[in-house]
């Protein structure tokens, strides 16, 4: 891969939650190429309407068409002249959907395709059965495919990927941005961090903690993030008279994060599957918080398991189970002893089995091997 570059490919501008994203491109080598956008077959995109509305109908005719016929060709165009003019040797296509937009110029150019999945394209319903047919011909073709959690790996088993072609590896956190904590003497503050969406269910943390409160009132929480839910949650949070405890952050840069770590006694996220069957990978910011030495409170849910040790690292509940979870956090923040001790036990499984420099290595040699007689 000395002459040949990766092609690392993203369905849209990296989110400020995504930096597992901006990692990959970062530090993969230093000839990495960095494409934002990508052709993507768009059969069944454009759902047809299922009232009568002939005006919504015209429009959802002209608006295909424009994707079908001018748009996905031009992209289409200009993606096999970046491979060409940037000699590359393999592509890392970030998200399944990725993976199918890049498909074709792969396979006309012989360009290796390695598939990185991360979350709602290995579970959510609507993109399962939408691209079902898609997914079996992008299995068929890609040297390998990625998952980021354990369960991840099965779940894409479930879906069709060989075996052989399969990759367990996790997000990595760079241990030295986040310095140890003291949740022994930390006050008794709770810290969520992570995007206010359906599957992350912030308001099932508001839930839990309101009950911790009934019981500690001298607590706090703090939650980090936006998203479609942050309205609902802002009111749920008056509708419990609760405004004097917890505090919507919104965005905050990554500086701040780790320093609100440090003033914090336990992390909670009470992730879960929602009705779309959405769900997560890993979430970096729980392994942000083992990094920091903060015990963590979350939920039974997909790489979760792999991220908290229940019991040693923190604790975790079966999804929905707000009592239980409450009953935690409230068990944390009045053994300062036990919470010390499971943040540095979270710590040190952190810089065991999920640290940056492991993953990014990994990754490298996943691409490698994909690439060899390029």
């Amino acid at each position: 891969m000395t002459t040949r570059t990766i092609c690392v490919t993203l369905p849209s501008p990296i989110a400020y939650s995504e930096t597992f994203l901006r990692a990959h491109v970062e530090k993969l080598s230093a000839a990495v190429t960095y494409l934002e956008y990508y052709p993507i077959e768009i059969d069944d995109v454009f759902a047809k309407p299922v009232d009568s509305d002939w005006n919504a109908e015209l429009k959802r005719i002209i608006r295909s068409s424009w994707h079908r016929y001018l748009l996905n060709p031009l992209k289409s165009r200009s993606l096999r002249k970046f491979f060409e003019t940037h000699k590359t040797g393999v592509v890392l296509a970030e998200y399944g959907l990725t993976g199918v937009g890049t498909l074709k110029a792969c396979k006309d150019f012989g360009i290796p395709l390695v598939v990185h999945f991360h979350g709602y394209d290995a579970y959510a319903r609507e993109v399962l059965d939408r691209y079902e047919e898609m997914y079996r011909k992008l299995f068929a073709y890609a040297s390998a495919i990625v998952g980021v959690s354990r369960h991840m790996v099965g779940q894409l088993k479930c879906l069709g990927a060989p075996s052989e072609k399969l990759f367990y590896n996790p997000y990595g956190v760079e241990l030295e941005k986040f310095k140890q904590a003291a949740p022994d003497r930390a006050p008794m503050q709770v810290i969520a961090i992570g995007r206010f969406v359906e599957k992350k269910a912030p308001y099932l943390t508001i839930l839990a903690f309101e009950k911790v409160l009934q019981r500690l009132p001298e607590a706090k929480l703090v939650m980090v993030g936006t998203g479609i839910l942050h309205d609902v949650c802002s009111r749920l949070v008056k509708a419990l008279r609760i405004e004097h405890a917890v505090e919507l952050k919104g965005i905050v840069d990554h500086d701040r994060v780790a320093t609100l770590m440090q003033q914090s006694r336990v992390f909670a996220q009470h992730s879960l599957i929602p009705a779309s069957g959405d769900a997560e990978g890993t979430p970096v910011a729980i392994l942000e918080a083992g990094a920091s030495g903060l015990p963590v409170v979350s939920t039974k849910h997909m790489g979760i398991e792999d991220a908290v040790i229940h019991g040693k690292t923190g604790f975790l509940v079966s999804e929905g189970d707000v009592d239980t979870m409450a009953n935690h956090i409230h068990q944390l923040l009045c053994n300062a002893q036990l919470a010390g001790e499971m943040g540095n036990n979270a710590r040190e499984h952190i810089r065991r089995n999920f640290s940056m420099d492991q993953s990014i290595k990994n990754l490298r040699a996943i691409l490698k091997d994909s690439s060899a007689g390029q």
